[in-house]
Formats: C-alpha cells, structure tokens, sequence
C-alpha cells in the first residue's frame, strides 16, 4: 500500500516544484524586463510619437525629443534635439540614446544612418492619418518600447473613447446640430496660407466629429485665396492656436482678406487646438474631435 501512496504524493511534489519554478522564471523574466527600460535612452521625435511613449509610461527612459514635442509638461522639459527634418547625428549624439524613436518622415535619412552605425536603434513609426491606423500607430509604439500590454490597453481606450465621439455626432447630426463645414487653416507663414484637403489629419478630425471638410480637394493642403474661401463657405475654422498668435489675434485673423468675408469669421466660429494634433492622430486625438463636436453642437464650446 506504501508504493502507490508515494505513486500519488510524487505528483504533488512535482507539481508543486514546477509551479515554484514557473513562478522563479517569471519574476526574473519580469525583473529583467524592468532592468532593460531602465538603461534605455530614448529619444522621441515626431509630438504623436513623444506623446504615445508618455501615456505609455516610458517617459522616464526619454532623454529628449523633437522642437514640436511639447506635451505632455515633462516632455517639455526634456532637452530639444531640433526640428524633426534636419536632425544632426552630433545633436542627437551629445544625449548618447541608445534608441530613438521617429515619426515616419523625419529625417534627414544620413542622421540615422550615421546612428546606426554608432549602434543606436532607429525605429520609425509608420504616420497615419486615419483613425483605422491609429491601433496599429500605437501597437508599433508599444513594440518598439517593449511595453505591448500597455500599448492593447492605451488602444483600446481611445478607440471606446473615438467611437463614443463618433456615435453622439451620427446623433446630433440625424437632429440637424452636426454636419457643419469646416475649414481648416494651416501655413501662414512665407508660404502663404493653406487648408487642410482629403485624406489629411485635420480631414479625419473633422469626419469623426460629424461635420464636413469645407475644402474638396485631393491635395493635401492646397493654397488658399479668398475665392476658395469664399466659394468654400466654411460654418466653422479649424485652426492652431499658434496660427493665431502669429495672426496677432483672433480679429487679426478673421480679417485675413482669405477669410474676411466667410460665414466663419462674420459668426467668429473658431475652434482653436494644439497644432500638434493637426500633425498625427496619438492620445490626444479625442480632445480634438470633442472640440469640434462641441463647436457644432453648442455643448460647452472650445
């Protein structure tokens, strides 16, 4: 009788050993994983990306970031490696990163080139101007930091949050408070000003919050007289608040002879945001869309 009771007992023991066992190999794996995004030296550029490795919770690995990377308060005050398409491998250098992490179009491509060959890993993140993109823009993030799990959480977060945006302006459009035409306004500067056509960031923003792009075109930011504008008849502007600080206010701004004369400024219909979230669709995008949503429905304006 002895034999088969050790027989039964032998399971547990080894059972027990391998849950044991399991356990060790697990908090090691995890303990390991802690101490790599501890030595990482991250430098972000492009504001999505930057943006994206805060609400993941890498900040603390980031070292610095691009001139346009500002949010959130602690990237701010990361130092600033330049403007994200004329980058210096010697700029970059000077923080020693051991990654870097780049919006798609950031450049020039010899800086990271150069950074690759001094053992740095380059990984640039795919720009999306889509909200179908959006999940895939941050699962890319997620990966390239090592933190997946948090990346499937983040990304199911905004989109519950788009959808919800995007059910109440289907709602409020069916009553006549949605479809507005938007315009949104970009440049300013020695080139002139522009508007924002099909297929481009401002486009989606304006598409999630029910209303409709004022400006039909398949360029993506095609230069804008007063006859387009006129002839656009945009119901609300879409504009940074930088553009209007340049503009020296917002009068300064609807007196713009492309603008003077549009249903916009004769109401002072303006939604002001950070141009950032003009440039790429990351955390932030549902404030945006909420924002123009509000614009259109008069719930507690921008």
């Amino acid at each position: 009788m002895r034999e088969p009771m050790m027989m039964r007992a032998f399971p547990r023991r080894l059972l027990a050993a391998l849950a044991l066992g399991i356990a060790a190999c697990l908090t090691a794996h995890a303990a390991e994983a802690a101490e790599g995004a501890a030595k990482m030296r991250l430098v972000t550029i492009g504001a999505p990306v930057t943006e994206l490795a805060f609400a993941l919770g890498a900040g603390d690995a980031v070292v610095g970031r691009d001139t346009v990377s500002r949010q959130p308060a602690a990237a701010a005050a990361k130092p600033d490696v330049g403007y994200m398409r004329t980058l210096s491998a010697e700029g970059l250098m000077s923080l020693a990163p051991t990654h870097v992490l780049a919006v798609e179009g950031a450049g020039p491509q010899t800086a990271f080139d150069q950074l690759r060959a001094m053992g740095v890993t380059v990984e640039m993140v795919p720009e999306v101007s889509n909200p179908a993109g959006l999940s895939a823009k941050i699962a890319a993030v997620a990966r390239a930091l090592g933190r997946e799990e948090e990346g499937r959480r983040l990304a199911a977060e905004l989109t519950g949050r788009l959808s919800a945006l995007s059910a109440e302006a289907q709602q409020a459009a069916g009553s006549g408070k949605a479809g507005a035409r938007i315009l949104c306004l970009v440049g300013g500067g020695p080139g002139g000003m522009m508007a924002a056509g099909r297929g481009t960031v401002p486009d989606a923003l304006i598409a999630l919050a029910g209303g409709r792009n004022a400006i039909d075109s398949d360029r993506d930011f095609p230069p804008l007289s007063a006859e387009a504008a006129l002839a656009a008849e945009p119901q609300i502007l879409l504009v940074s608040r930088a553009l209007v600080e340049r503009s020296g206010g917002l009068d300064g701004l609807l007196s713009l002879p492309q603008l003077a004369m549009t249903p916009a400024a004769r109401d002072r219909r303006v939604v002001q945001i950070d141009g950032a979230l003009l440039v790429g669709l990351g955390p932030r995008t549902p404030e945006a869309v909420e924002a123009l949503l509000r614009a259109q429905t008069g719930k507690g304006g921008p």
